[in-house]
């Protein structure tokens, strides 16, 4: 065997000894896990209902969640005579890009806009429940796209009393009850602990604490991501409503937002952590 030969068996006998340290190094080396995608929906009536939990969702958008925002009802029956737009398709195309733009501001994904009558969900037809019959299938297609891990919506209170928020709610509960194609189990409705009334707008229905067993913090961040949303719902909040809007709701959750189970649940302070029952 010439020497020639010789260093040639010794390099490649040091590249495949190197090649194999090197297959076993990634061998022992830890792989980082990663955590499935955990997505959240909110499911609400008109476009400025989600800036009263926008601490939340901006919250979990900083955690790294997917949150998507559906609105049922299209807002085209308010009119903005501050603006100097009339009820009718300018006004709901006009409600449709502030709810883009709260989403926007509150680090969400786009929303998701169902398009029925505000102020009309519960409106007779035949048969007598024909037009929310159309909303509730909507509601189920909805789930089946999005498949969240969790749902947020209004409880049967709807806020402040509120037709179309009420029916929203009852029907996305019908909606996982029955536990429809992509519905979660963990399905919460927001609420104002009944302890913090005195600084909630007297319009508010309120909830007994002991009810309201979820309840997330919230931060600076999200609290001025809020601020950002309400803003951008100009033909509903002047300019100078902002500031005042903000405090109330700020009063009133006390750098936690409140949510009530409908399945009853232990104490926790995240909605992906909860026990169903």
């Amino acid at each position: 065997m010439n020497s020639s030969f010789r260093r040639l068996v010794r390099k490649t006998s040091f590249v495949a000894a190197s090649s194999l340290l090197a297959l076993l190094a990634l061998g022992c080396r830890s792989t980082k896990v990663h955590r499935p995608e955990r997505t959240l929906l909110a499911v609400f009536a008109h476009p400025d209902d989600e800036a009263f939990v926008g601490p939340l969702l901006s919250h979990y958008a900083r955690q790294g969640v997917r949150v998507r925002l559906a609105i049922v009802t299209e807002g085209a029956k308010g009119a903005s005579p501050r603006l100097g737009i009339a009820a009718g398709p300018g006004m709901a195309r006009l409600r449709a890009e502030e709810a883009r733009c709260s989403c926007r501001a509150l680090g969400i994904e786009a929303p998701l806009l169902l398009g029925f009558e505000d102020g009309g969900l519960g409106k007779t037809s035949d048969p007598p429940d024909g037009y929310l019959k159309r909303v509730e299938q909507k509601v189920r297609e909805l789930l089946a796209q999005v498949r969240p891990d969790v749902v947020i919506t209004w409880g049967p209170e709807g806020g402040y009393g509120h037709p179309d928020h009420r029916l929203v709610g009852a029907v996305v509960t019908e909606a996982v009850q029955a536990r429809a194609d992509g519905a979660p189990s963990r399905l919460l409705y927001s609420g104002i602990p009944a302890d913090h009334a005195r600084s909630a707008d007297p319009r508010w229905a309120v909830t007994d604490p002991r009810y309201l067993t979820v309840r997330v913090p919230y931060d600076d961040a999200d609290l001025a991501a809020t601020r950002r949303a309400f803003a951008c719902h100009q033909s509903q909040f002047a300019p100078d409503q902002v500031e005042p809007l903000l405090g109330r709701l700020h009063a009133r959750l006390r750098g936690r937002v409140c949510l009530r189970p409908w399945f009853g649940a232990g104490v926790t302070d995240d909605v992906f952590n909860l026990e169903v029952r």
